[in-house]
This record gives C-alpha cells, structure tokens and sequence, in this order.
C-alpha cells in the first residue's frame, strides 16, 4: 500500500495485560474518569487516528460468570468513558465497544450519535455480539439460539438505518471467516488477530471472499515495553523497542492492512511510549501523519463515504 499505515490504540482497563494492576504507575481508579481523559489525550498527542474502549457485560475481560482474584474487575460502560473524553480531546476518534444482542437498536442510534455529536464526528462503535448464556441471564432472557450473528447483523442494520448521513464509524473485531462475513455486511472496519506474515496474508484472502472488499483491516498488536508479556493474548505479542515495532507495523502494512490497533499492556507505561517514540519513527519511515487536519471527522479521516452503500477509498 502506498499511503501511510494507520495507527489506533485499544484502551483497556490499566491496559491489556490482565494483572497490568499489579505494574501500572497510575493509581487512580478505572472509574475515575480523569484517568480516561489523560489517556485519551495522550493518543492524541501521538497523532493517532482512533482509540477504542473495550467492554463487556462480564465484569472481567475474560466472559466469564467466575471471577478471577488476579484480574481486574469492573469495568466502566465504554460509551460514558468516550462522551466524557470527548470535550477534553479535539483530533482523535472516539469507539466504544457496545453489545448489539441484548441493547435495542433505537438506544444504541441514539447514544452513539449522541457522541458523534458531541465530539463533533469524531464517533464510532466496535460491535460486540452477546453468545453466552449468563449474559443472557442479566436480562431474565435465554441463552440466544440459532445463528446469532444472523441476528446481530439485522440489529446492526437497524441501528445504520436509524442514522442520518454522514454516519458513525462502526467496527467489528473478527477471529475467523463466519464473523468477517458479518464485518463485510455490516461494518466500516474489521480488527484481525494475525499471528506472523503467513496468517496476515491468509486472512486478507479469507476477508476478501467473505465479501471484504471494501472493509479496512486492522491488524491487532498486543505491545510491551518493559517485558510485561501475556501469552494468553490473542493478538500477537510484540515485547522489545520502539523501532522493532515500527518494523513490525511497516511489514504488515505491505502485506496488505490498512493500520495496526495497539493494545498497550500497561497503559501507564506503554502509551507514552506509542506516542512520543513509535510515532515519530512511522513519520519518519512510513509518512505517517506529522498533524491532524482541523475539523475532519473520522469518517473523513480514514476515508469512508459518508453512505455505506458507496465503495470506501482505499487509504
């Protein structure tokens, strides 16, 4: 790809290692949402051209019923964090992850464009689908039957269709064909989880026969620093130097994605990190951004048409 690669991060917690409690030079509560506006801006700062917030109906990212004494639990609602980011922060998209199974369309139109409105464009929302039974049971409903991505796409294109032009960004991490499928049909953006050269090439493929064509890829990245590896992660580990990780974006990006989505392992320490010496090596060695342009939306940004019924122009 010609154009420079795109870089996101995903905000997770104290980041995306699950004791990243246990090393974070931040103490200050997930709940605080200073917290939350301090990170944000800290992506922005390195230019990055979104950041995602992750959530779940389980109180612990593992989705589970049980909870695990090692990880963090409780999580703040993802759509709150990015509205209360959202007048602290100027140039940097804003996507909450938000479950499609058991919210109404009317109410997820309504909050995700309540935030576009008030970031003014700078919207998204990464689809999460709800499977598993004991979510189910918080809404006194059973476990959901048939093919719930079937289901999952109607609600999302009952939420697209609630919007007026130009629309939210929407997003869908997806680990195997079934779920790029559902990606192609109703989202922008799809996050991958590559493992080496070999996957990436092998999931473009599968991305573009799931009807993919027009979808921008991301290809996710688990980052560390300071040796803090989680080998339960799904995204491949990068653990070592700013500039071994710029080499590992600039050969994916040639291999074909579009941008890379960071999940930093400890926020703290990683982030800065991402923004103040990752960032200016992609400048220098992949053209990547050196400003925001003022007043662009999102959609604009990554260049996406404002009606997803016509073809995205490819970055």
């Amino acid at each position: 790809m010609t154009a420079p690669p795109r870089v996101a991060v995903a905000l997770e917690g104290y980041g995306w290692h699950p004791e990243a409690w246990r090393h974070t030079t931040d103490t200050r509560p997930v709940t605080a949402g200073d917290y939350w506006a301090d990170l944000a801006r800290t992506a922005e700062r390195g230019l990055v051209d979104f950041v995602t917030f992750d959530d779940s109906l389980s109180p612990q990212r593992r989705r589970r019923p049980e909870i695990d004494p090692r990880w963090l639990a409780g999580r703040p609602d993802a759509v709150l964090l990015a509205a209360r980011v959202a007048p602290v922060t100027r140039h940097v998209g804003l996507v909450p992850v938000a479950n499609v199974t058991h919210t109404s369309p009317r109410q997820l139109a309504k909050t995700v464009v309540t935030l576009d409105d008030i970031s003014c464009g700078r919207a998204g929302w990464q689809i999460r689908v709800g499977a598993a039974a004991h979510e189910a049971q918080l809404y006194g409903r059973p476990p959901p039957a048939g093919e719930v991505f079937d289901d999952a796409l109607r609600a999302v294109m009952a939420v697209r269709d609630l919007w007026p032009c130009p629309q939210p960004v929407v997003a869908a991490l997806a680990h195997n064909p079934r779920v790029y499928e559902f990606a192609a049909a109703g989202a922008d953006l799809v996050f991958i989880t590559p493992q080496d050269d070999d996957s990436v090439t092998t999931i473009l493929g599968e991305v573009e026969q799931a009807g993919g064509r027009g979808l921008q890829v991301y290809a996710d990245l688990y980052v560390t620093f300071d040796g803090v590896v989680d080998e339960r992660s799904d995204a491949l580990v990068v653990s070592g130097t700013p500039r071994e990780l710029a080499d590992h974006i600039v050969a994916w990006h040639r291999l074909g994605v579009h941008g890379i989505r960071l999940r930093p392992a400890v926020n703290s320490m990683d982030l800065p990190v991402i923004a103040d010496e990752l960032i200016p090596l992609l400048q220098r060695r992949a053209g990547f951004r050196t400003g925001y342009a003022d007043g662009e939306t999102l959609r604009q940004r990554l260049g996406l048409p404002a009606d997803r019924s016509a073809k995205a122009s490819t970055p």
